[in-house]
């Protein structure tokens, strides 16, 4: 009984860790609402600035599903192919986060407008086209995006933590504190961060695509989509 309360208490600790400062948030908040706003106001000029993909069925799916899966076609299929696709978004996505952290350059392009302002953008747009409850259930089954938007939480965390502990250095002139600082306050984050969009890349390909297709176009079940699936082109 008290490994199992002490397993709890440490995963509940682990997940808690994940949560992203109030400061953050509210930065979120602010540009969410910023998002649903001009979406409001200028719904033509939105979508022509943002690009909404696959989450307005904006999907070409073509399927030939074998009738004997081998292991060198399952390999070929979820390794080559959608592994490979997955994997390209984490590496596209981290680099835009060390961007973030260590220069700040991608925060107000990527992260604020190009994540925050567009998930409000696509909120709207989400209703306008499919009605509240269909909107709700595309957004929260979305989980890749969900798993974003906290890993762009923490890196404007980790970006704010960096560059407090640049400033302290250069005030006070104590390597040893900043050293700290960077491994006990930044690297953290960033590991968190690199485990968030991990699984949110992997998410992407091999649930949200799945989960919005039979929202927005017809059903299928996921075994055919994902097994059958040869080409799937977003426009």
């Amino acid at each position: 009984m008290i490994n199992q309360k002490k397993l709890i208490k440490n995963v509940k600790k682990f997940f808690i860790g994940f949560l992203p400062s109030k400061y953050s948030f509210l930065v979120f908040i602010l540009f969410y609402i910023a998002g649903l706003i001009f979406t409001i106001i200028l719904p033509s000029y939105t979508a022509s600035f943002f690009y909404y993909g696959f989450f307005l069925g904006n999907i070409e799916l073509k399927i030939n599903l074998p009738v004997f899966i081998s292991f060198n076609y399952f390999i070929n299929q979820f390794v080559y192919y959608l592994g490979a696709v997955s994997f390209n978004i984490f590496l596209n996505n981290l680099k835009t986060i060390i961007l973030c952290i260590f220069t700040g350059v991608a925060i107000i392009s990527s992260v604020l407008i190009g994540l925050f302002a567009f998930t409000g953008s696509l909120t709207v747009v989400l209703i306008g086209k499919y009605g509240i409850l269909k909107a709700i259930l595309i957004l929260l089954g979305s989980f890749h995006l969900l798993l974003e938007i906290l890993a762009s939480l923490l890196a404007i965390d980790a970006f704010i933590k960096f560059y407090g502990s640049v400033i302290h250095l250069i005030k006070q002139a104590d390597v040893n504190i900043f050293k700290k600082r960077i491994l006990h306050e930044v690297l953290p984050l960033i590991l968190k961060i690199i485990l968030l969009l991990a699984v949110a890349a992997i998410l992407e390909v091999f649930w949200s695509t799945w989960w919005v297709y039979i929202l927005t176009n017809h059903y299928i079940s996921w075994y055919e989509f994902y097994f059958g699936a040869y080409s799937v082109l977003i426009f």
